[in-house]
């Protein structure tokens, strides 16, 4: 009897274990951190390059943005993606007290990321990611 009870122990962690967590990778080869090399607005004038330090990072339906110099230097939103495009919606930053606050899209600016938040790819590889926003400007990244 003893037996029986271990064995159906041991099947209901089982059961629990390969169903307990469904937050997989959904975005392929979008997920992941990405380091902007190179960004141009629709003239070819070069807006920011690798020195700049800004980096993508996407996982789940969530995107944020870091740099390393200027302000604002690290945002959080919320993201769509498709294979043809990414919609950025939603920024926010923390403010304390465990509450973030919704922010305008124009604190995106900085980062590259378009008023409208929507990119559209153009390559986007494991390694390698070219995105054209709706002014046209084109921003390259490498994965690291």
């Amino acid at each position: 009897m003893r037996r029986k009870y271990y064995i159906f122990i041991l099947l209901a962690v089982m059961a629990f274990v390969t169903t307990g967590c469904d937050k997989w990778d959904c975005n392929g080869d979008l997920d992941g951190m990405w380091q902007l090399t190179e960004w141009r607005d629709k003239d070819n004038v070069v807006k920011a390059t690798k020195q700049d330090m800004i980096f993508y990072s996407f996982q789940l339906q969530m995107a944020s943005f870091r740099k390393k110099k200027g302000e604002p230097n690290y945002i959080r939103s919320l993201m769509k993606a498709s294979p043809e495009e990414i919609i950025i919606y939603d920024p926010f930053e923390y403010v304390g007290n465990g509450h973030d606050a919704v922010q305008p899209m124009s604190v995106l600016s900085g980062f590259g990321v378009p008023a409208d938040g929507i990119f559209r790819v153009q390559v986007l590889t494991g390694s390698n990611m070219v995105l054209r926003t709706t002014e046209e400007d084109v921003l390259t990244f490498r994965k690291y």
